[in-house]
């Protein structure tokens, strides 16, 4: 059975955090879950549903406490620099989009991803808007 722990939620709309849930589960059947409720909001006349595991490198500050080692040595701690860096497994639900030419705009979608604090919860939500708003500006530039 796989280790209970908590996961995070996080709802985004039009690149903005709009709802964000901490739930006490393992992480695979969190992702599976949240497929299943989200399904029902999809319109399959509007968009694509897409489900992403992109892994996010996340920098914490050093020394770590015993908690937060705990909590992240499963996901390859490592050093650099002065900092720690970790690869914590992070699952995208895209529920509502858009394609313009090969780029796509994405409306509605789910960040999930283990609880680890709220500074990994920020670094993370901000690489998943930087990578798709990245398209985007792309899109506009040319």
């Amino acid at each position: 059975m796989p280790e209970e722990g908590e996961s995070v939620i996080v709802y985004v709309e039009r690149n903005n955090v709009v709802n964000r849930e901490i739930v006490r589960s393992d992480l695979v059947s969190v992702v599976k879950d949240y497929v299943r409720k989200l399904l029902e909001k999809w319109n399959p006349e509007e968009s694509d549903f897409i489900v992403l595991k992109v892994p996010q490198t996340v920098s914490l500050n050093l020394p770590l406490s015993k908690e937060l080692y705990k909590k992240v040595e499963k996901y390859g701690v490592r050093r650099v620099g002065n900092k720690a860096e970790v690869e914590i497994p992070t699952y995208e639900i895209i529920y509502s989009n858009r394609w313009m030419g090969e780029d796509m705009e994405a409306d509605k979608f789910v960040v999930i991803m283990p609880y680890i604090n709220d500074d990994v919860i920020n670094q993370v939500i901000n690489n998943v808007l930087s990578s798709l708003t990245a398209s985007e500006e792309e899109f506009l530039e040319e």
